[in-house]
């Protein structure tokens, strides 16, 4: 953390204002087409207290340090101010009326372009949300208005509450609001449609003066997926949502009544068909992690990102869901059938061997974090979740005759939690014992949630008339080849030099050569590494048999690791229909595989 003083007026320090009327926040950003390196900020504060605090905000799922691009920083008039922290400015004044200003100067843009991240160019681009305003850190829940000052033929679109009489005038209830709503500006094209009442905006950023992709059809799939989800939840937590679409960039992510989606260019020619999912899973976050929040997560904070013992399923359950909802849309899906969905999510789950090692509670913990938690394995939380939702779904729809489903829980946990408290991995069982009243409920979760044992995948298949065989064969090439053992990466900490290794599973020839995750690399085969790309290069060029040499520093000395690189084994995963399964496991079996919603009525 850096501190750096900075005064200006000579103000000395005054007494804390006795007048307690609310402070009022107008923010304005402004674009000069001119200068697309950054854009500027002021914020004008009315009712200023004597003494107060400005930070940039830390997302819960990550920290881009955005920080480090604020420049110029200013309050005008009799003020002094500090730098109190990297992300916190101090201020003291006068009181009443205090205009603070500052520019975001944008980083150069890396190999990948991330859709969350601010960014301009000459069509438009991203600005807005924890990026590019400051709170107060004492008061944060205080309404805000904000005004955009924009080249003269671009628009924008956002999550924020647009000001009728004012185009380019908006509103936010509060500061995680508006922290909460990115901002697409530039020449877009949009698109308007409501479902279940609430008005929905596409909105979308080509990289030229065209889209670059058939509208009509990504606009018409959108619609389905916001149906999929409305028929399911039958209400929604906003007054209106916003689509932010920007060709050319990758990722998304999820707000409160938004969402950021890149559309790479690889994606154009197939209409984005293969985003679908990505697009069903960040709309259900609306509902499963923005409303019904995991514990852990608290509001804005200018410190380290959050981390949460229930993503697994705020994430993985939003998995079976987007898979699902896609599915009953008539989307177009990853994997042809639900049986080969599960069989491929099976594969996936043996491959990192810490899904069966640590439970959800920890690699959920893990999920935001710098590799090191879960020592050398790898694990997904994502996977993990994604399966125990499938089997809760076949728990339920057996123990309830197929009257009921996880749709059902996910109805209740909406009811009970939904803008409310966090919710905890027994708030879950809670709900679901209130659906199905099943017997095996509380063992599912002691034995998989609390105790953290592996998934028993064949005792919750077993109702379905489903049977899971496994066994294992080497990883070979589609020319029957051997493929070696890659699964090592390099990785940095924020703000480190250095650069580490991470190993994926403790049973590799990187791991039995010696070498464990976080250790420093320094060199290989006699050349110098200096950024990630080195390592990957390296890895990308070998082959069975060959022997690389690694020089990894460990305190004081650096040692020089021989690793062979072998083969390494991948799981095979057959899903087998017993021959001699009852008429109720078939149709159970079959109205699985349809994946269909129930809608029956249950307890609040």
């Amino acid at each position: 953390m850096l501190t750096l003083l900075h005064l200006t007026g000579g103000l000395p320090v005054l007494a804390q204002s006795t007048n307690h009327v609310a402070p009022l926040l107008h923010y304005t950003l402004t674009i000069d087409s001119t200068d697309l390196s950054g854009y500027r900020v002021s914020i004008q504060i009315s009712h200023a207290p004597h003494r107060f605090r400005l930070a940039m905000a830390t997302h819960h799922e990550y920290d881009d340090r955005f920080w480090r691009w604020v420049t110029d920083f200013r309050v005008e008039g009799s003020a002094a101010f500090f730098r109190e922290d990297s992300a916190v400015w101090a201020v003291t004044t006068a009181g009443g009326q205090v205009t603070v200003t500052y520019r975001i100067r944008l980083p150069a843009s890396g190999a990948v372009h991330f859709a969350h991240r601010p960014y301009l160019g000459p069509n438009g681009g991203l600005v807005g949300d924890l990026h590019s305003f400051m709170y107060l850190v004492e008061d944060d829940h205080l309404p805000c208005r904000v005004t955009l000052r924009l080249p003269p033929d671009w628009v924008a679109a956002t999550g924020l509450d647009r000001v009728q009489t004012a185009p380019m005038e908006f509103t936010a209830s509060s500061e995680p609001m508006l922290l909460d709503a990115p901002i697409l500006v530039g020449r877009l094209h949009s698109w308007v449609f409501t479902v279940n009442g609430a008005p929905h905006q596409a909105s979308y950023l080509p990289v030229g003066a065209a889209p670059g992709l058939d509208t009509v059809a990504l606009v018409n799939a959108i619609r389905k997926i916001v149906r999929g989800c409305a028929d399911l939840f039958g209400g929604s937590p906003f007054h209106h949502y916003s689509f932010l679409l920007e060709e050319g960039r990758v990722g998304a992510l999820e707000h409160a009544n938004s969402v950021t989606i890149g559309i790479p260019t690889s994606s154009l020619a197939a209409g984005a068909q293969d985003l679908y999912e990505e697009f069903a899973h960040e709309y259900f976050h609306t509902w499963n992690l923005m409303s019904i929040r995991p514990s852990s997560y608290t509001g804005l904070n200018y410190g380290p990102q959050q981390q949460s013992p229930g993503l697994w399923f705020s994430e993985g359950v939003t998995m079976f869901y987007a898979d699902l909802i896609c599915r009953r849309m008539g989307l177009r899906v990853e994997d042809s059938s639900r049986p080969a969905h599960l069989a491929a999510l099976i594969r996936r789950y043996y491959e990192n061997t810490g899904n069966t090692v640590f439970p959800p509670s920890m690699v959920s913990l893990a999920a935001n974090a710098l590799p090191g938690p879960l020592g050398d394995y790898s694990a997904s939380t994502h996977v993990q979740g994604e399966l125990l939702g499938v089997c809760l779904d076949l728990l339920i729809r057996d123990g309830t005759d197929d009257q009921h489903s996880l749709d059902d829980v996910m109805r209740l946990m909406y009811r009970r939690f939904g803008g409310r408290r966090p919710f905890r991995d027994s708030d879950v069982e809670e709900a679901v014992r209130s659906v199905c009243h099943c017997p095996d409920a509380h063992s599912f979760f002691v034995y998989h949630l609390y105790q953290g044992k592996p998934i028993d995948f064949n005792r919750w298949l077993r109702p379905v008339g489903l049977r899971l065989e496994t066994g294992s064969q080497p990883a070979m090439s589609a020319r029957g080849q051997p493929l070696p053992d890659t699964r090592v990466y390099a990785w940095q900490a924020p703000g480190d030099t250095q650069l580490r290794i991470g190993i994926e599973n403790p049973n590799s020839c990187w791991a039995k050569a010696g070498l464990h995750t976080g250790d420093t690399i320094t060199g290989i085969n006699g050349r110098p590494i200096q950024v990630r790309q080195d390592l990957q290069t390296v890895v990308s060029t070998l082959h069975t048999g060959d022997t690389v040499r690694m020089e990894v520093r460990r305190g004081p000395r650096t040692d020089v690791v021989a690793v062979y690189i072998g083969g390494y084994p991948v799981p095979l995963i057959h899903l087998i229909e017993d021959p001699a399964a009852g008429a109720k496991q078939r149709r159970l079996l079959e109205q699985w595989r349809e994946g269909l919603s129930n809608r029956k009525s249950l307890p609040g």
